[in-house]
């Protein structure tokens, strides 16, 4: 699907707005589910990991705690909305210093050793791996899942197969997309087709794939901003308005 807009302005139906809403808490919910599994606390200031296994909050200079603001990223797809992962953003200097700290490759991970990849993509990988051994063992397990019935019929609807190996995508035939952009871990997620957005931008004609950021933070829905990505992975943000 291609589409042209002569400004920045992406336009949604209240129907996809009012799903998003909805689909982001349920999708954020099961993501701070499973990163409770996956506990990687790490010390803005010194980049250490924590042996105390204690959470460390990120904070500003006055001492004050600092909420992330999840951004998480859809794509609208023949067969509906997709989530293909998430971002963790900080407000201001904590955010840059993060950011630098990736650069240098100062994140360590549990086991003292140097792992070049956000944990949130991992997270990603964690929750489908969950929900493929649920579904396989329901039967056995009865009450004991770690996922409720409607907690995996969301993570089926909306979150993109992510796997620690090709494997199971190559005996499924289907495509992937290899992401390993800071990391020594490899992750695999079938490849899902984002439509091609075409915008006129101070006279220039900018064409790309077009994404919809959604924000999250404290388990609130807070709005929109879809963005165009060109080949190089740059964005460029618009503004969303309903139809």
């Amino acid at each position: 699907m291609r589409e042209e807009s002569l400004s920045r302005e992406v336009r949604y139906g209240k129907q996809d707005i009012a799903e998003l809403e909805s689909a982001s808490i349920q999708v954020h919910l099961i993501y701070k589910k499973a990163a409770e599994l996956f506990k990687y606390y790490v010390n803005p200031r010194t980049g250490n990991h924590q042996d105390s296994g204690e959470a460390v909050p990120l904070g500003n200079s006055t001492g004050q705690e600092l909420a992330p603001v999840v951004l998480q990223k859809w794509i609208q797809t023949s067969s509906g909305w997709k989530c293909i992962g998430c971002e963790l953003r900080y407000p201001g200097s904590v955010q840059d210093k993060l950011d630098d700290d990736f650069e240098r490759g100062q994140l360590i991970g549990a086991s003292g050793k140097r792992r070049y990849v956000k944990p949130e993509m991992l997270i990603q990988a964690i929750v489908w791996s969950q929900y493929e051994k649920i579904r396989l063992l329901a039967p056995w397990l009865g009450d004991e899942a770690f996922y409720t019935t409607e907690e995996l019929d969301v993570i089926a609807r909306y979150i993109v197969p992510t796997y620690f190996s090709e494997r199971p995508l190559h005996e499924q035939g289907k495509l992937f997309k290899i992401h390993h952009p800071y990391s020594q871990i490899p992750l695999y997620q079938e490849y899902v087709t984002a439509p091609t957005f075409c915008v006129q931008m101070d006279g220039e004609l900018l064409e790309g794939l077009l994404l919809t950021g959604v924000y999250v933070s404290e388990e609130q829905f807070h709005g929109l901003n879809p963005y165009l990505k060109n080949g190089d992975g740059g964005r460029t943000y618009m503004q969303a308005c309903v139809q």
